[in-house]
């Protein structure tokens, strides 16, 4: 392993000289550094891929996959540029949220080559028509993240739900979720579920009735069906989720 990376930096590194800073050509797509008072001259990607194999290595463990998969039913993607290629996760969420993405992004830190970016963005949806702020981190495409790609996803690209769900998702990763998409009602609590299909949604209350005995139904909307926790069921959902509920997030259950 020493070896090859020892390679890779040698292939990647253009060239080093102490005691001066030459003129560098910017179509050459080169980046410096100043590496034991030498300047270190190499292509931008380099730093990128260097973190990526250093950290090929890592591995999931089993609370943080239970996160992953709630929140997979949620804002958290997982993206992969070609079928080769490896997968990277990525959240975004409003910037009222960052409290939040920041505690996401401790749990990922190790996995990830930067710190959450805030941003802004422009919603043209018809209904909204609005710029907001938005933060988000993603992670270094990494080999472990390949099997969350390829189970929460069709090969078009479009979020589904595994069939192994009900063995997979826990209270902690049904936490995670509520904290992702989760709000009350004037009675009951919602899940924004819309992107998935109303046989999708049959599948997500099975799950929630038999594995969590949770009392549930969809409702239509504008995007598409939502679904609902019965009131019945809301101090039932609360009990179960209260050991990973970050504290500001209570008021979700607050009358």
């Amino acid at each position: 392993m020493l070896a090859l990376t020892f390679l890779f930096i040698k292939q990647n590194i253009f060239k080093f000289k102490q005691g001066a800073n030459p003129t560098i050509n910017k179509n050459l797509n080169i980046k410096m550094k100043i590496i034991n008072n030498k300047y270190i001259y190499y292509k931008n990607n380099f730093c990128r891929n260097y973190r990526t194999s250093a950290k090929a290595h890592l591995e999931v463990n089993p609370q943080l996959e239970e996160i992953i998969v709630g929140s997979m039913l949620g804002d958290l993607s997982a993206e992969r540029r070609n079928l080769n290629s490896n997968t990277r996760l990525q959240i975004k969420q409003s910037n009222k949220n960052r409290e939040y993405v920041y505690h996401l992004y401790s749990l990922f830190e190790e996995f990830c080559g930067s710190k959450p970016l805030v941003m802004s963005n422009f919603d043209s949806r018809p209904n909204k028509m609005k710029e907001y702020t938005a933060i988000k981190f993603q992670t270094l495409s990494l080999p472990c993240f390949n099997k969350y790609r390829e189970m929460f996803y069709a090969n078009n690209g479009v979020k589904i739900i595994p069939q192994n769900l009900e063995s997979l998702l826990t209270t902690r990763g049904l936490a995670y979720w509520i904290m992702d998409d989760g709000y009350k009602s004037n009675k009951g609590f919602y899940i924004c579920t819309e992107s998935f299909s109303l046989g999708e949604h049959e599948v997500l209350i099975n799950i929630l009735r038999n594995k969590f005995e949770l009392e549930c139904s969809y409702h239509k909307t504008t995007n598409g069906p939502r679904l609902y926790i019965f009131s019945s069921s809301r101090d039932k959902l609360l009990e179960l989720i209260k050991p990973y509920l970050l504290t500001h997030f209570f008021y979700k259950f607050k009358d």
